[in-house]
């Protein structure tokens, strides 16, 4: 069975109340997920490129100016290979008023010569953890050079407990934020109770957390304090918040893109731009929002959605109907590691049970 076919067939099964263990047993034997599809059709600018103002804002209390949207991660090596089409995006990207870019590994050298012109006007962000060779110090020297900087914005690292291979990394990171090489040392959150050690033993300055229509609470008026009660202390301490997986994770989106234009009959609704929509009408008020991007299109449509914020009624009812009927695909199309995105939904703290993870 073709993936469009069974995109088709699992609308039709939510319609007709299928669903749990039935449906998760189809979807495992139809979906052979693949989100990457650089075809010249979808390499084609179909969308038009939007005029507008981009707002901007500071990382909680770091200082760093940062445009409210950044252009993600998670370059895909298919996209690699279409390096001019690469750098056209990132600066069309900045040309819209994007001055937040997250760059990860593979992408160092060939990111940092794209953006190296540009370098003293934008914000990078990246990821450290424990090299292979070498110290801390020496890896992002290395990286520095690439970009022509002789420091770097915001770093995370991925470690939440003193029993992790990686924790000292911490001690490195703080250290050469003392040095300047550094502006602000940042921690992921992909586990609620992960946090929690971390935030009581450094001073951490931003967290990226995972905030979307699909995995939170849909757009029914309430405000994020009211179920998420960490989040106001987080502000209380000046520590930035930047949301990451804003379309409900890169391995999903392509395929909740197809059922929202079986959803939408009328195409008059863009999913990205709703999702987006979401987060801006959701009343968290990030200081930032990192979304990836791989087709001239997603960044036009994307940044168009930050010139026009206000979300309309027909974008509600287009995203509670694509969150009804995503029940039936998410776990053929969301890796396993991914799964942590379900505990952050409809409700669930976001730092064990609120104010304590960050006291």
């Amino acid at each position: 069975m073709r993936r469009r076919e069974f995109v088709k067939n699992a609308v039709g099964l939510a319609s007709l109340g299928l669903s749990g263990c039935s449906a998760a047993r189809i979807q495992q034997q139809a979906i052979k997920p693949k989100i990457h599809n650089f075809s010249p059709e979808n390499m084609t600018v179909k969308v038009p490129k939007p005029s507008g103002t981009m707002p901007m804002g500071k990382l909680g209390s770091t200082g760093i100016k940062v445009s409210k949207y950044g252009f993600g991660s998670h370059t895909p090596e298919e996209l690699m290979k279409y390096p001019k089409e690469r750098e056209h995006m990132l600066l069309e990207g900045y040309d819209l008023g994007i001055r937040l870019f997250d760059v990860y590994p593979p992408q160092y050298e060939t990111t940092g010569k794209y953006l190296r012109p540009i370098q003293k006007d934008i914000a990078i962000s990246m990821f450290s953890d424990k090299p292979k060779t070498g110290t801390v110090e020496e890896d992002l020297v290395r990286i520095m050079k690439m970009f022509g900087r002789d420091h770097i914005d915001m770093v995370r690292l991925h470690s939440h407990s003193p029993a992790r291979e990686n924790w000292g990394v911490w001690e490195d990171l703080f250290k050469l934020k003392e040095k300047g090489m550094i502006r602000a040392v940042g921690l992921p959150i992909h586990y609620p109770e992960e946090s929690t050690v971390v935030l009581k033993t450094y001073p951490i300055d931003f967290v990226l957390l995972p905030y979307n229509f699909y995995h939170n609470i849909l757009y029914t008026g309430k405000k994020p304090g009211d179920f998420n009660p960490a989040i106001g202390e987080l502000r209380r301490k000046g520590i930035g918040i930047v949301v990451m997986k804003p379309f409900a994770s890169e391995w999903f989106i392509s395929h909740l893109i197809q059922v929202a234009r079986q959803l939408d009959e009328g195409k008059e609704a863009s999913l990205p731009q709703a999702a987006i929509r979401y987060i801006l009408n959701s009343g968290l008020n990030p200081d930032a929002t990192l979304g990836g991007m791989w087709y001239l299109n997603d960044v036009y449509e994307n940044v168009a959605a930050y010139f026009k914020p206000k979300m309309n009624d027909q974008e509600k009812r287009l995203l509670e109907k694509v969150k009804k009927h995503a029940v039936l695909l998410e776990d053929a199309y969301v890796p396993k590691r991914y799964a942590f995105l379900k505990r952050w939904a409809d409700g669930s703290p976001a730092i064990d049970e609120g104010t304590d993870a960050v006291s």
